[in-house]
Order: C-alpha cells, then sequence, then structure tokens
C-alpha cells in the first residue's frame, strides 16, 4: 500500500503524467483519459500525442509545484479514508502492488479526480484540489423522513449518501416517496459543496420505478406545468423533465434552508466527452468499425452529451421562472465554463405553481421543527 508523499508523486509524474499524454493511463484497466502538463516552474511540458483534431485537450498547468504536490497528497489520504472498498474492484483490492504500472488504490483515484475536472480545474488545480477535499469534508450521510405528501399522495424521506469514486462529486441527495406497499425513487442530485457553493453536477435517473405509486406520483407531476409561461427562449425553458424539476426543487430547498445562496452548474467536463471519442477512435484503428459507424457513433455522442447538458441547464432555469427569488447570475462560459445562480433571501420567495411550494415547503417545515427543538 502506498503510504508517502513520495510514492504518490511516484504515480502522478511517473504513471499519470505520462500515461495521460498517451490517453491511455493503466489501472489495471485501461481509463481513457487524456491531458497535457505544464510544470511552470522547471517550464516542462508533456504534451498530449493524441493526434485527432476533434478532440479539446486540456493543459494542467502547475505554477506552484511544492505546493501542488501538497494539496495532491493530502487529497489522495483524504479520498481513502472517504472511499470504502466497495468503489475499487477486487484486483485493486486485494492484488500486490504493480511497481512497473503502478496499479494501485491511489491511482485510481488520481485518474477519477482528473477525469471529472472542468477546464478551470485543469487551469488552477490547487484550487481544485482544495475543493474537493471541501466536498468530502462537507459530506454527512443523512435521512430525514418528512412525513406525509397531499400533493404526491406518499409518504416522502429525503436521504444523503456518498456517491461513488466515479462520479462528479462526492454526494448524492435523494427523495425516497413510498406507501405501504411501494416506492418510487426520484432522479439522483450528484452534488458537492465548497466555500459555501453547492456545486451541481448531473439529475440522473438510476431507478426503475414501476406498480401503482409509481403512475400516480407521475401523473401528478404533470402540474409542474401550471404557472409556467413559455415565452420561446432560452429563459423560459419549456422542455424539463417533470421529475427532474420536483427533486431539485426540494434540493435547493433543503441547503437553502441550512444558509447556502449560491448555486454551481458546470456545463461540461472535457476529459470525460474526450474519453469516448478516444474509444470510437481505437476501434476504428483497430478496424472493429469502419470510418461511417465512427462518424455515426461520435454524432450520437455528441447530441447525447449536448442534450444531457442542456437539459440539465434548463431545468434550473424553469425552476428559476417558478421563483421570484431564484436569479441567474452568469450563464456558462459568461465567466468561466458553468452557470451560476443565487437565491436571493433578502426578499419573501413567492413560487407560481402548487406542486413545487408544496413539496418545498415539506422540506422547510421540517428543518423549521427541526431548530426549534
Amino acid at each position: 500500500m502506498v503510504i508517502n508523499m513520495r510514492d504518490i508523486k511516484k504515480i502522478f509524474y511517473e504513471g499519470i503524467v505520462p500515461e495521460a499524454m498517451q490517453g491511455k493511463i493503466n489501472v489495471y484497466f485501461n481509463y481513457s483519459v487524456a491531458f497535457s502538463t505544464y510544470i511552470v516552474p522547471s517550464n516542462k511540458k508533456y504534451v498530449c500525442k493524441l493526434d485527432n483534431q476533434e478532440l479539446e485537450i486540456p493543459m494542467l498547468v502547475i505554477k506552484d509545484k511544492e505546493l501542488f504536490d501538497k494539496w495532491l497528497t493530502l487529497y489522495v489520504y483524504k479520498a481513502l479514508d472517504f472511499y470504502d472498498d466497495g468503489n475499487f474492484y477486487d484486483e485493486i483490492k486485494y492484488g500486490k502492488y504493480d511497481d512497473k504500472n503502478m496499479i494501485c488504490k491511489e491511482k485510481l483515484i488520481l485518474v477519477c479526480l482528473f477525469a471529472n475536472a472542468t477546464v478551470e480545474d485543469f487551469n488552477d488545480p490547487i484550487n481544485f484540489l482544495r475543493k474537493r477535499i471541501n466536498f468530502m469534508n462537507n459530506h454527512s450521510n443523512e435521512k430525514r423522513p418528512l412525513g406525509y405528501s397531499d400533493d404526491l399522495k406518499a409518504n416522502i424521506d429525503v436521504i444523503i449518501c456518498k456517491d461513488t469514486i466515479n462520479n462528479e462529486g462526492t454526494g448524492q441527495f435523494i427523495i425516497k416517496a413510498y406507501d405501504e406497499r411501494e416506492k418510487y425513487i426520484f432522479p439522483r442530485v450528484k452534488f458537492g459543496i465548497s466555500d459555501d457553493m453547492v456545486y451541481v453536477y448531473a439529475i440522473q435517473n438510476e431507478d426503475e420505478n414501476t406498480g401503482e405509486l409509481s403512475k400516480k406520483i407521475n401523473r401528478r407531476l404533470y402540474k409542474v406545468g401550471e404557472g409556467f409561461v413559455d415565452l420561446g427562449n432560452e429563459e423560459n425553458p419549456k422542455d424539463i423533465t417533470a421529475s427532474f424539476l420536483v427533486v431539485l426543487n426540494m434540493f435547493i430547498r433543503y441547503f437553502n434552508d441550512r444558509g447556502y445562496t449560491k448555486i454551481i452548474v458546470p456545463s461540461m467536463l472535457n476529459v470525460r466527452w474526450n474519453s469516448k471519442k478516444i474509444i470510437h477512435d481505437a476501434k476504428y484503428k483497430k478496424g472493429k468499425i469502419d470510418l461511417s459507424k465512427k462518424i455515426e457513433l461520435d454524432r450520437q455522442l455528441e447530441y447525447i452529451q449536448s442534450n444531457l447538458t442542456n437539459k440539465l441547464i434548463r431545468t434550473f432555469l424553469r425552476l428559476a421562472c417558478h421563483y421570484n427569488n431564484i436569479d441567474v447570475t452568469a450563464f456558462p462560459y459568461e465567466i468561466d465554463s458553468s452557470l451560476h445562480m443565487e437565491i436571493n433571501n433578502a426578499i419573501p420567495a413567492k413560487c407560481n405553481n402548487k406542486l413545487l411550494y408544496g413539496t418545498g415547503e415539506m422540506i422547510g417545515n421540517k428543518m423549521d421543527s427541526e431548530r426549534k427543538r
């Protein structure tokens, strides 16, 4: 097991950096992670060698190597403590350390770290590492029964648990609806908290909901259309998924009641985007697919990625349409690649949608009752 800073530095500079130049990092399985590295003090550049003009390869800029190494080591130690063995496959958990390829938990931790970095994170990696450590420090597993919802006609629980190591944030916000026979799990909000800001990376539908309760809730979710005026522009998004909007509504209320007013929604993770194109390119070069199939797969990827990113942002913008105190302070690429929103608690909140208001109030009432104890 790797236990000291020297070994972590070796894994990074002799393993991660040169392998990222090739777009393939070996952690028992190959991860298609590609980036270049520029160590400013020594003026050393390790430029990615992938010959694919369609890729936007980020450059990791290390301006203060000594400070970067300290934060990198601190992050790895913290991640080893935060993520349990369920996040690592058996060949890493129980295998003997491979000195040549440096196959170990620490290497997987570093691969997953940089796979989930934005362009801004690559430009300022020390702040990125500090932010990711804050995500772990600020995480707490929670379960809060909210009681019976008249709007959804089911009992409601709020659950916060750790996400897996390969995902963007450290936490999952889960709304569970249930009756005496069945349960319904809303899409999961993937998030992290740092410097009093809530970062939301994804809303994902991971659970299969079937049965009568699911049908009843889905019918009631149609009520999210109340109060929405479609002006046909980006600020008034029409095409959203009702369950996504309801869970986001409860998520925002939950953390606003805890004092958080600033929301950041990263819109693009270049390494994740590139990895799928790298895989398509490798299959084409090995003759497993022809050029037309590669082009088709790349187009599908672009459509899926654009749809996922736009859908996430549209859901936030739609929520702002229903509340008088949620403001967009910057759209993606105005100040960085993220959507920035802020909740103005200086004015009384008003909501023009009964379903959103009611599910939000369930959160508020629960938090109020806990504060009064």
